[in-house]
């Protein structure tokens, strides 16, 4: 008897968490349109992602890994294909940026510069 996998991808959520979704390699799910800006967040493996197609904007391929993040225009639909095996999150407000660390990683590459003489030709 042969067994039919009916979801093939699997979902997880929490009541403290977004939901994450798991995309086994070449495995596409549809990411609908929505009303407001959704986020993206790729927690692990590589995705493939095409904006579908309008009127106004041809088809775009994206292609995402661990770390990276995207907004989901409003309206815009898109379809997520695991380039590996991969688990994102769809969010409904931007995740948390990390400009301060940023902003201080460059501060400290500035001071170990200027000591040795060498230019410092970053802005900020």
């Amino acid at each position: 008897m042969k067994t039919q996998v009916l979801m093939p991808e699997t979902q997880w959520s929490s009541a403290a968490a977004a939901p994450v979704w798991t995309l086994a390699r070449r495995q596409a799910r549809h990411l609908g349109a929505a009303r407001q800006t959704r986020w993206l967040r790729v927690l692990e493996g590589e995705l493939w992602l095409t904006r579908t197609a309008t009127d106004a904007a041809a088809s775009e391929d994206l292609w995402l890994r661990a770390g990276d993040r995207l907004a989901l225009a409003p309206g815009a639909e898109f379809v997520a294909e695991g380039w590996r095996d991969s688990r994102f999150e769809l969010l409904l407000a931007a995740p948390a940026a990390r400009p301060r660390a940023a902003a201080g990683l460059l501060r400290r590459l500035r001071a170990a510069l200027r000591p040795q003489g060498l230019p410092v030709g970053l802005a900020g």
